[in-house]
């Protein structure tokens, strides 16, 4: 991803660099002309640094904590399976114009959030009574927080003309904040759906606090 950015970065960026972005982004067009690997590809290809660096960080902090409870094939699993049915969501759903009729039509989508949200929610799923820095609540209610914040993001999306709520994100748009709009909210969706499926069927139950202190207590009496 790192390396990619760089390549990027060197041709100017967005949208300077927008054959590139059309070519590895995700596009609904790309996908019917054939270009398959759009549904990989776009999850290493990043607008800017700092969206690079939100990803980057979120994989690495998150992801390292599920890669050392589920191992690094289920993590593997988990995040690309989180990316490519975030993707799959988007290409159904996520309107051509998602700030309405007469405005800018949607990028190409690019971004690895839908496998960081993946991992995230299955981290939230595999210790829901934990805190998660910085936000002060439990990993159950954070992990339904967005997922349920996900979806009515998307719900607001302007461009699909739900009666009522396309209303609200219209006068959203007004206020200059329609840029919310052209995230990929379904995408994060999509992903997060991913990562709370696979550790509920796992489990079978949450994992409490409890039982996760129980078993680095075990680990590092086997250790000593």
């Amino acid at each position: 991803m790192v390396l990619v950015q760089v390549v990027l970065a060197a041709m100017g960026g967005f949208p300077a660099a927008m054959p590139v972005y059309e070519r590895f982004g995700l596009t609904w067009a790309g996908v019917k002309q054939g270009q398959l690997w759009q549904l990989g590809t776009h999850a290493l290809v990043h607008g800017n640094w700092f969206h690079l660096t939100l990803n980057v960080l979120a994989v690495y902090l998150v992801g390292g904590r599920v890669y050392h409870i589920l191992g690094g094939r289920r993590f593997v699993w988990i995040f690309w399976v989180g990316v490519l049915f975030g993707s799959l969501l988007h290409l159904l759903f996520h309107p051509a114009q998602p700030m309405g009729i007469g405005e800018i039509q949607n990028a190409p989508l690019v971004g690895a959030s839908a496998g960081a949200m993946a991992l995230l929610l299955a981290m939230t799923s595999l210790s829901p009574d934990s805190r998660m820095w910085p936000v002060p609540v439990s990993g159950k209610n954070l992990g339904r927080g967005l997922l349920i914040g996900s979806l009515v993001l998307f719900l607001l999306t302007p461009g699909l003309g739900i009666p009522g709520l396309s209303a609200v994100g219209a006068w959203l748009v007004e206020l200059g904040q329609g840029t919310i709009f052209q995230m990929g909210h379904i995408y994060h969706l999509g992903g997060g759906l991913v990562g709370w499926l696979y550790v509920r069927r796992l489990l079978g139950s949450p994992v409490t606090l409890k039982q996760l202190k129980e078993q680095r207590e075990r680990r590092e009496s086997i250790a000593s």
